[in-house]
């Protein structure tokens, strides 16, 4: 019998799709992974009609992310330990190194098959707040999410299999919290704390992100340098050496930036300030599409909650098909804010 191939969203049921989304592929949702479907009678019946629908019960898993090609599977990974990378340096974290490439890890004495991992310092994850810890470990698919959007492949297909590459990830976290706060509200506020560091730097990540994609491992150090040449420090920088006292009153041989600008013509003033002003709006549509790409992921949300409703009223219908127009809409209003912030960088490359 021919075998016929599937996704996973076409395997699972609207409600471990909802929590999947909402929790992550922790040990839950293992069997899944391992395509085994035998613990959940809804997923059953899923693939009971999907197997009517097709003529055969021979159904195959796709492997995951299936939209994407190896090269682009790499890319999205590399993006993936950056925001770890960049996020937990920000909280007070600090690597030891990063990589990317296939490994077998066990993590919570769950043995799988890891494209990417960074190592910390044990101090200073033992210094840092669960919410912090739990932020960093969020952010890897948190920063996966927003690629996808910006490659314009934002949709809930593709989110659940992406979000399989946070396996590890989930499981870290069920570790960390171990019952002895809401996971829930831990997971919660740490998506929105991860978000809110991935905004705004989101140039640091892509900028680690190309590095060690063309390296596969890098130090910390290396990364740290990184991300200072980016733009932004880490949270904890190295602190500055003292001046010697006789170099108190000796000027720097170094001109600073203020004299380079103030040393030009007005025209290159002129466009310095323009290109701050066009990175300043920059930043805050970058607040902008992450406020979008989290309101698309809370409609994916509302979609497949509506969709456990057995009943037939034509209401519920007719809500989710609204719902699903706003998702459209959304997804139309992001692609014209990256096209505006697409035109605006073009400009300030031109100043």
């Amino acid at each position: 019998m021919e075998a016929a191939w599937v996704r996973f969203h076409e395997v699972i049921c609207p409600n471990c799709q909802s929590d999947i989304m909402r929790e992550g592929w922790g040990t839950r949702f293992l069997p899944l992974l391992r395509r085994d479907f035998r613990e959940c009678d809804r997923c059953n019946d899923y693939i009971n009609a999907l197997a009517q629908d097709l003529g055969t019960t021979n159904l195959k898993v796709k492997d995951t992310p299936s939209f994407l090609d190896d090269n682009e599977q790499r890319e999205f990974t590399a993006v993936h330990e950056a925001a770890h990378a960049v996020v937990g340096e920000h909280l007070g974290m600090r690597m030891e190194f990063i990589k990317v490439g296939t490994e077998n890890q066990d993590i919570a004495e769950v043995s799988f098959q890891s494209n990417g991992r960074v190592r910390w310092e044990v101090g200073t994850l033992q210094a840092v707040t669960v919410n912090d810890f739990v932020a960093m470990a969020l952010a890897g698919v948190q920063a996966e999410y927003r690629l996808l959007a910006e490659r314009g492949l934002d949709t809930h297909p593709n989110r659940l299999e992406l979000a399989t590459g946070g396996a590890g990830d989930a499981l870290e976290i069920e570790k960390s919290v171990d019952g002895r706060w809401p996971l829930a509200e831990v997971r919660r506020d740490a998506r929105r704390l991860a978000d809110g560091v991935i905004t705004e730097r989101w140039g640091q990540i892509t900028a680690v992100a190309r590095a060690v994609l063309a390296k596969g491992q890098m130090t910390g150090d290396q990364i740290r340098e990184v991300m200072h040449t980016a733009g932004h420090p880490s949270r904890s920088p190295e602190p500055a050496p003292r001046p010697s006292k006789s170099s108190k009153s000796s000027k720097s041989s170094k001109p600073n930036r203020i004299a380079s600008i103030s040393g030009g013509s007005a025209m290159s003033t002129l466009a310095e300030q323009a290109r701050n002003a066009l990175n300043i709006a920059n930043e805050k549509a970058d607040f902008v599409r992450g406020a979008l790409q989290q309101a698309g992921l809370d409609i994916d949300d509302i979609i497949a909650q509506l969709s456990q409703v057995t009943t037939d009223a034509e209401s519920v219908q007719q809500a989710s098909g609204i719902y699903q127009q706003a998702k459209s809409s959304l997804e139309q209003l992001q692609g014209l804010i990256n096209s505006a912030v697409d035109t605006t960088q073009q400009y300030a490359t031109q100043l």
